[in-house]
């Protein structure tokens, strides 16, 4: 998988979890696609390791804290909006 699909595909799951995943009125909802992003990252580092720069476990590194960062923001926007009515 090129770095350019890659980078696309986590864009687009970032902005879901973003705006859509996280806003369920359950927590949990929203961390099945973070982890199951996850598991694809490691796989795809587990396979390539051997080919891999101190460049690309960096972004790798990046692209599995951020969609974590996204669920928790999405579910705080929900709680707050929440709350005001």
């Amino acid at each position: 998988m090129s770095l350019i699909i890659l980078g696309i595909i986590a864009i687009v799951i970032f902005i879901l979890e973003e705006f859509v995943f996280s806003a369920s009125r359950y927590f949990w909802v929203g961390g099945i696609v973070p982890i199951l992003w996850t598991l694809v990252l490691a796989y795809l580092v587990v396979m390539n390791a051997a080919n891999l720069t101190v460049a690309d476990y960096a972004l790798a590194i990046v692209a599995v804290v951020v969609p974590y960062v996204c669920w928790g923001n999405g579910f705080q926007r929900r709680a707050v909006k929440r709350q005001s009515r």
